[in-house]
């Protein structure tokens, strides 16, 4: 029994000594240090407002069927990454002529007034485009699938009191404000 004991108690020790030399493992470390990234920007300028922007600045005393004067801007990206810009209108207020207020925006290449209006992107009643659920794209083609950093977009736009609104709609205003969104891609 002795000897089973001492026969046991060896091949236990062997084991352990076996299983406890397999962990010991040769090392070794190093690091890579200064990595960084940089984050693109999105930002965007609406500027150099020319004619009748915003609309209303020299429109009075509209009628139905008439529009008004156009009026041009320009949209800036001042950001470091390409966009897709989008545009919306909210806050329509006034006296409660904006269900009978048609919109027309055109885009194209900038440079003279038949590319700048080469594309219609909205036409039809305001109320179609209130809220950011109603944004219609600007950028498309023309000019550009997006407006690359550092690149204006044109866009020019007008009203039109419809030509169905009737007598009622006399001496009403409507009031809103436009909205400009860029997106990254």
């Amino acid at each position: 029994m002795k000897r089973i004991i001492l026969g046991l108690f060896t091949i236990l020790s062997t084991a352990a000594l076996v299983a406890g030399s397999t962990r010991a493992v040769f090392s070794a470390s190093d690091q890579i240090t200064g990595n960084i990234i940089t984050n693109g920007t999105v930002t965007l300028l609406a500027h150099n407002f020319t004619g009748n922007k915003p609309i209303g600045t020299t429109t009075t005393s509209l009628v139905p069927g008439m529009w008004t004067p156009e009026g041009r801007a320009e949209l800036y990206n001042t950001g470091t990454v390409p966009v897709k810009l989008y545009m919306y209108v909210d806050n329509l207020g006034g006296t409660g002529a904006c269900s009978k207020v048609n919109l027309q925006v055109n885009t194209g290449y900038s440079g003279n007034y038949a590319d700048e209006h080469a594309r219609v992107v909205f036409a039809t009643n305001i109320n179609n485009l209130v809220g950011p659920t109603h944004k219609v794209e600007l950028t498309g083609s023309p000019p550009w699938q997006s407006l690359p950093a550092s690149w204006t977009q044109v866009i020019w736009q007008k009203a039109q009191l419809d030509p169905l609104a009737d007598d009622s709609y006399q001496g009403l205003t409507c009031t809103w404000t436009e909205y400009f969104v860029a997106e990254s891609l």
